[in-house]
């Protein structure tokens, strides 16, 4: 394989690629039927206590002494880590004894076997109701952990409307690509999340799954219209990753994240014959401005956090900003800082978490296709650091807002997946 970045990938990106593996075993596919198979997503994570209320009463049960206590849950019930025991406690009457207690390495399960199908469970948490049969267990951190269990197509139910957002008749094309390419992803990454003991997060970390209530007709329809179809390359379900906007570029999938090369996430330029198809998208174009000591400020804050060595005396004064090298699609791989203490180089995979949204540190910046330069005085002295750029998120795969486009443009859900995920095929697995 030649290197697509000489002297930088794939021989960097495969050792770091090697330091971050986690072997974990990925059980057997169960699936429910009609329903495609079984997802367990993390609701929520390091919890030290849960408020849940069934809709309609569950059946709630444990393991004790070598069998399975079970109970009716009827009532609003709050779940409390209490040391090593994990608590039951009814919140109408807080004097009561609780309804169970578990041990650290037991599972509350609420719900049975019926409820995997997504239409019949029901649990409300967080102010949201929730699909699925659900379990309660301690993180590897002494916390709880709230999963959801459900098939795959029940799953999707609140993934494509949290993930392309509302959608019109004219734009259901791009519903439809988009349940696809959700569908495609859960599959390739299917036990990503096994050392916190389900499959994947509910969050952005891999895909946003919303509740009932903001679930969408026209979104429902899309994964109907779609159910069990998948993109495929050399006979699995491709790794099809998506992001909001990618600015008029997408990027190979190697220069965001430490991996091996595949041949249908590859740099293309995105546009039609109108131009670039995410043009309308508010994060098409932006940019941003830090003050001297707010950006010096961010690079010792975040710049350790994420592995990047300060020189020895710490973040010295800034005396320049500048790219030392681009990436296949012109994304930034490696930002040097120069200050009075030494060189801070920051590399493509962290640099977005290094570089907060200036005022904004929850927020990562937008994405790494952008311009950079230092403002000076008129004796030469840096007073700003301003970044111009393009896009939101990885750039890797199917730009969302683009999708959007190619469907307002008379683009089938098989077209606009086509472009994004070039050379993939679909394929209907149930």
């Amino acid at each position: 394989m030649k290197d697509p970045l000489p002297g930088a990938v794939p021989a960097a990106a495969l050792a770091l690629l090697a330091a971050l593996a986690v072997p974990v075993a990925v059980p057997a596919l169960e699936y429910v039927p009609g329903g495609g198979p079984v997802f367990e997503i993390g609701l929520a994570v390091d919890a030290d206590s849960l408020v849940i209320t069934p809709v309609s009463s569950a059946k709630l049960s444990w393991p004790e002494a070598g069998a399975e206590r079970s109970a009716v849950l009827s009532e609003p019930v709050r779940l409390r880590a209490s040391g090593t025991q994990l608590l039951v406690e009814p919140i109408g009457r807080p004097r009561a004894v609780p309804l169970a207690v578990l041990r650290a390495s037991d599972t509350l399960w609420i719900g049975d076997e019926r409820s995997e199908d997504g239409t019949e469970g029901r649990l409300r948490w967080n102010g949201g109701t929730w699909r699925g049969r659900f379990k309660v267990f301690f993180s590897p951190r002494g916390k709880l952990t709230l999963v959801t269990r459900l098939g795959l197509e029940s799953y999707l139910l609140g993934v494509v409307p949290g993930e392309i957002g509302a959608l019109s008749d004219s734009l259901v094309e791009a519903g439809r690509a988009q349940a696809i390419a959700a569908r495609s992803y859960s599959l390739f990454y299917r036990g990503r999340r096994g050392a916190e003991g389900f499959d994947l997060y509910a969050t952005v970390e891999d895909q946003l799954y919303l509740p009932v209530e903001r679930e969408r007709p026209l979104a429902t329809r899309c994964v109907d219209a779609t159910r069990g179809m998948v993109c495929m390359s050399d006979h699995r379900p491709i790794r099809a990753n998506y992001c909001s906007t990618c600015g008029g570029i997408t990027a190979d999938v190697w220069e965001a994240w430490p991996t091996e090369p595949e041949p249908y996430l590859v740099s293309r330029a995105d546009h039609g014959s109108d131009g670039d198809y995410c043009a309308m998208s508010p994060q098409y174009r932006w940019r941003e401005e830090w003050t001297v000591a707010g950006f010096t400020a961010d690079l010792a804050r975040f710049a350790p956090v994420q592995g990047v060595p300060l020189p020895p005396g710490g973040v010295g004064g800034l005396e320049d900003v500048r790219v030392l090298r681009r990436s296949h699609s012109g994304r930034v791989w490696t930002l040097r800082v120069v200050t009075t203490t030494g060189d801070i180089d920051i590399p493509a995979y962290v640099l977005r978490q290094v570089l907060r949204r200036p005022g904004k540190p929850g927020s990562i910046l937008r994405s790494n296709l952008f311009k950079i330069a230092v403002r000076r005085d008129a004796s030469g002295r840096p007073t700003a650091v301003v970044a111009s750029g393009a896009g939101s998120g990885h750039g890797v795969g199917l730009c969302q807002t683009g999708a959007l486009a190619m469907a307002r443009g008379g683009a089938s859900a098989s077209e606009i997946l086509a472009h994004y995920y070039e050379g993939a095929s679909l394929v209907k697995l149930w």
